[in-house]
């Protein structure tokens, strides 16, 4: 008895050694965590650039693995990573900013509606999905004439598939998340929807195809494979 009782006074071991490791840990966590809000606020746009370009990478990976592919695309993943650091660095940050000062938080559902509808009805429909088929079309140096198909084949499935994830998401987001943290929250929430994304931009190349099983079904899907070859071929 004795020499478990000496055993679990021993540092790093037993219950004692089990919260002080707990306690260590909680430590370091706050630590980060307030280090990152200095940073958030010192430099807020290169946080969230930085954020947004981290996950985004990763985002393209996992969506590249789920594809099953052999080797890692580097031109692809610099497409979506770039565009993912752009977009959700200074272009969030300043369009959060701008629908604050002008639909401020505190003012309920009278001002999250109309801050719904700008971001899905306005933002991603004419803003966002033109850039991103422009961008990744400079990128992964497709002709005008390929990114303009490319586009029209997919926009439709695409559009719809970011109203299911971010009508959610953005309503819990411009309802309780702080100002200075909504772009960051949208950054980390956009690594499913980059995921998506990416599989969907690039189903043609590969085994992507089952996220537009998901969204558009069997059926509708073989129907767009059927245009799209009868497009190639002309």
């Amino acid at each position: 008895v004795v020499g478990r009782r000496e055993e679990s006074d021993r540092p790093g071991r037993g219950r004692r050694g089990r919260r002080e490791r707990s306690r260590v840990g909680q430590g370091r966590g706050r630590w980060m965590l307030a280090k990152y809000e200095r940073l958030l606020a010192r430099r807020p746009i290169a946080v969230k650039a930085a954020t947004g370009t981290l996950l985004a990478a990763t985002g393209d990976a996992t969506a590249q693995h789920l594809e099953g592919r052999s080797s890692y695309d580097l031109r692809r993943g610099l497409a979506f990573t770039s565009l993912g650091g752009f977009w959700n660095g200074p272009c969030m940050h300043h369009i959060f900013q701008r629908l604050e000062s002008i639909l401020p938080q505190s003012g309920g559902l009278r001002t999250l509606v109309p801050k719904m509808c700008f971001t899905q009805l306005i933002m991603n429909p004419f803003v966002y999905l033109p850039l991103f088929y422009t961008w990744t079309g400079v990128v992964l140096g497709r002709t005008l004439t390929r990114t303009l198909e490319k586009a029209k084949r997919e926009y439709w499935v695409t559009l719809k598939a970011t109203w299911p994830l971010f009508i959610p998401f953005n309503v819990v987001n411009f309802s309780f998340v702080p100002v200075r943290h909504q772009a960051v929250a949208l950054t980390g929430f956009s690594f499913v929807y980059s995921t998506t994304l990416s599989a969907i931009a690039n189903a043609e190349h590969s085994g992507g195809g089952w996220v537009l099983d998901l969204l558009l079904g069997t059926r509708s899907r073989a129907r767009a494979a059927d245009t799209d070859a009868s497009t190639r071929e002309r």
